[in-house]
């Protein structure tokens, strides 16, 4: 089986088995770990990949949280909520100085997905941390899956 065919069928498989696990007893935002999936090839797959997603997600998570709790301590508005949101833009291109957070669209990602789950679906923090880092690994699943499949002398 040639390497694309792998990584497409394992994909398919194991996301069809997150969604079930998601939408089911996991109940959790099925699309955030989908998010934190497609971070992980982005980022390069591999344990490093796989690092650099993770630890590029969660910063973003934690950036949109400040950014919303300063942004109600402020007592609102856009105005406010424009110069947070322009803050913590800030410092997740400048924490790639950092290896583990030199993955910037993963922080975007984040920050992105934790605003999408807590506040347009009412979700949680929690839930959202769980997701991603649930997509990343099962991101490096099925590229461990793809080569266990694929040919030996291909890298996925």
């Amino acid at each position: 089986m040639d390497a694309l065919l792998a990584l497409a069928l394992s994909i398919g498989i194991l996301i069809a088995g997150w969604t079930y696990l998601a939408l089911g007893v996991a109940a959790l935002p099925v699309w955030a770990g989908i998010i934190a999936w497609g971070s992980f090839f982005a980022a390069g797959g591999k344990t490093t990949g796989l690092a650099k997603t993770i630890a590029a997600n969660l910063s973003g998570v934690l950036w949109a949280f400040l950014a919303l709790l300063l942004w109600h301590r402020f007592g609102g508005g856009v105005p406010m909520l424009s110069l947070l949101v322009g803050i913590a833009a800030f410092i997740m291109v400048m924490q790639a100085k950092i290896p583990a957070l030199s993955f910037i669209p993963g922080a975007f990602l984040g920050a992105a997905t934790a605003v999408g789950v807590v506040v347009g679906a009412n979700g949680t923090y929690t839930s959202t941390v769980i997701a991603l880092v649930a997509g990343a690994l099962f991101g490096y699943l099925s590229e461990m899956l793809a080569a266990a499949l694929g040919p030996k002398s291909a890298t996925v």
